[in-house]
């Protein structure tokens, strides 16, 4: 089946390509990334007072540090790929008013990272595989790891996402690789990743090297402790060099970021779900159909690296030789890495606050056990009808994952308005030749899409990002254009975030958002071939038509799949027309501390007039773009 590898990861990169194409833009949770990569390729990264003076975490800064270590490689590739293209007139993508360009580049990058990671994973395997020694068909657990990946939408639609548990995955990866082959400095590679990008990362290394050693005995566990502990002083010392230095004071961010979620339990505030969960909910939104899930315990009838010989068989040979025992390196090294994967799930599940993105790394694992599971079953395939049924069922939820995946795919590229509203900003701009203006970008914003790769670099426009009311209201009527999700809504609808007079406020544009999915076009298509026979047949040859005249590109195919989607107005563009009439302590700020009080208590008085809860809007927007993505949407 080696023959397949090649036109499987043709498919696969072509898939995390079609992600990217549909979804440019970015959400709240790749932000900071996102930013620190915008601002590596446009300041550099020294002198210090260029980090001080232009980086956007100054500003805002969020709730704990996070590394830069990700960023300063993604987006120094990026620099030295733009200025090597820029010096031999090679410019292969096309270069628009703002940056979105470079942020499909720094996106494409990455995706290529983990692209490489998961096909690497996949030649390990059947490197280690003794079945095949003498089979007629060799290489079949890492055809069907290969198939499998395709039926998954998040861990590919992420694989160019800029999250930094995607930002780390390719090393991840890797050290599965070596680990898989029987290296234990694969524990050295993750230790080394955990401590600087996802502290999870180092549990599931240490989870990983007790199975190995005390579980399995493939493995020393002293000499797994001594890869763990070098891994994590380099991984310490990196991060706390690099780090550092960006944020402008000693700073390791993953212990910080463990200190405040963990130990004072700062990550409830985004939610608490009970021990289960990962079980019943996330490992389900992971693997949809579950396929995946349902071939793992196939998977642990055999190991790929299985020689056939017992530990105990092994000691009596190697007594009667004299000689010391020998297996094996990678023996057990996949049912190693999922029982320990399994593990790390209940470990995981002890911290009240869950994501799907905390446990994905293990995903490439159950993956790889499924495909092991599957090969056990095709194999059996002649050997009776039950065999025969159950190899076609695996096939057709295959065949079903694939489009659910894909359909997923497109359905969540609805979900960036914010990125949309901005680019319409953008087109307005242009095209009336406006300069000198300044836009507000409201908080669902900059949390569904917008970010400084969208604002044009060749226009003199300040792009405001404030966000707390009482520093908002003073400088309100100095906009000129806002973005905001409370534009023109009915007046029996939610009330506005914001002070305004919808009478001062021109509508440029309205962004819109994925609301559900609709079956009537499928309804009407076959109420058509109910009518006429040719209804189907005729679509069809008109979208094939279609592609082959426009290169690929069919306007009924894609008018057709836009009809299963409702869309909601979200986000609007609004262009002020007049001054808003707002009361604001007008006082020069006094020094005198009742004084100050009483200013205070004025603005306080606003805020509580006009029903600002910052807070809760963030939280709102962060559920609303991650329901479907997480299984949630009705």
């Amino acid at each position: 089946m080696y023959k397949y590898n090649k036109i499987l990861d043709l498919v696969l990169l072509g898939i995390i390509g079609y992600h990217l194409v549909l979804s440019p833009f970015s959400k709240v949770e790749e932000s900071f990334n996102t930013q620190a990569i915008h601002d590596v390729i446009n300041y550099g990264i020294y002198p210090s007072e260029v980090v001080e003076q232009n980086y956007d975490h100054q500003s805002f800064p969020g709730v704990v540090p996070r590394t830069f270590f990700g960023s300063v490689i993604l987006g120094g590739l990026v620099k030295l790929l733009k200025a090597g293209l820029e010096l031999t007139s090679l410019q292969p993508y096309e270069v628009s008013d703002d940056q979105i360009h470079l942020q499909v580049i720094a996106r494409s990058l990455l995706g290529f990272a983990n692209w490489w990671a998961l096909t690497n994973l996949r030649n390990a395997v059947n490197q280690i595989t003794f079945r095949d020694k003498g089979a007629k068909i060799k290489g079949l657990i890492g055809f069907w790891y290969s198939v499998l990946l395709l039926t998954q939408f998040h861990l590919l639609y992420y694989s160019t996402r800029f999250l930094p548990n995607f930002i780390v995955l390719p090393g991840v990866v890797y050290g599965f690789s070596k680990l898989l082959k029987g290296d234990t400095t694969g524990l050295t590679w993750l230790a080394f990743l955990g401590v600087i990008f996802r502290l999870e990362v180092g549990v599931l290394a240490f989870i990983i090297a007790v199975v190995s050693s005390l579980g399995f005995g493939q493995s020393n566990i002293f000499v797994n402790i001594i890869m763990l502990t070098v891994g994590a002083v380099a991984g310490l010392v990196t991060s706390l060099l690099v780090d550092s230095y960006f944020w402008g004071y000693l700073v390791i961010p993953e212990l910080f970021a463990f200190k405040f979620n963990v130990i004072e339990g700062g990550a409830t505030a985004w939610g608490v779900e009970p021990f289960g969960a990962y079980f019943s909910k996330y490992l389900l939104s992971l693997f949809k159909p579950p396929v995946v899930l349902l071939l793992t315990l196939p998977g642990l009838i055999s190991d790929p690296a299985d020689d056939g010989i017992s530990i105990l068989a092994a000691m009596e040979e190697a007594e009667a030789k004299k000689k010391p025992i020998v297996t094996h390196p990678a023996k057990n090294s996949l049912r190693i890495l999922f029982i320990s994967s399994i593990l790390f799930i209940v470990a995981m599940s002890f911290q009240p606050h869950k994501e799907w993105r905390f446990i994905v790394y293990v995903a490439p694992i159950f993956t790889l056990q499924a495909a092991n599971g599957l090969t056990n079953i095709s194999i059996k395939w002649s050997l009776g009808i039950f065999n025969k049924i159950l190899f076609l069922f695996m096939l057709a939820n295959i065949f079903v994952g694939t489009l659910v995946a894909l359909f997923s795919g497109y359905v969540s590229s609805f979900n960036y308005p914010g990125g949309d509203a901005l680019s319409a900003f953008n087109q307005h701009i242009l095209t009336n030749g406006e300069d000198n203006v300044s836009v507000h970008l409201g908080v669902a914003a900059c949390m569904t899409g917008a970010s400084r790769f969208g604002q044009l670099t060749n226009k003199n426009i300040t792009y405001d990002k404030t966000e707390g009311e009482e520093v908002l209201l003073p400088i309100w009527n100095s906009f000129d254009y806002i973005i905001t999700e409370s534009g023109l809504r009915d007046i029996n609808g939610p009330k506005e975030l914001l002070p305004f007079d919808r009478s001062n406020w021109e509508l440029i544009y309205a962004a819109q958002t994925f609301a559900k999915v609709t079956p009537q076009p499928i309804v009407s298509l076959l109420q058509k071939q109910k009518e006429d026979s040719s209804a189907i047949p005729s679509l069809v040859i008109e979208i094939f038509h279609e592609l082959v005249a426009n290169k690929g590109r069919s306007p009924t195919f894609v008018n057709f799949a836009k009809g299963l989607i409702v869309q909601a107005n979200y986000l609007y563009v609004l262009k002020r027309t007049q001054a808003d009439d707002i009361v604001i302590p007008q006082e020069a700020p006094s020094t005198d501390e009742e004084s100050q009080e009483e200013q205070i208590k004025q603005v306080k008085d606003i805020k509580d007039e006009v029903n600002i809860d910052l807070d809760s809007v963030k939280e709102q927007i962060n559920e609303e773009i991650d329901d479907f993505e997480e299984g949630e949407t009705n």
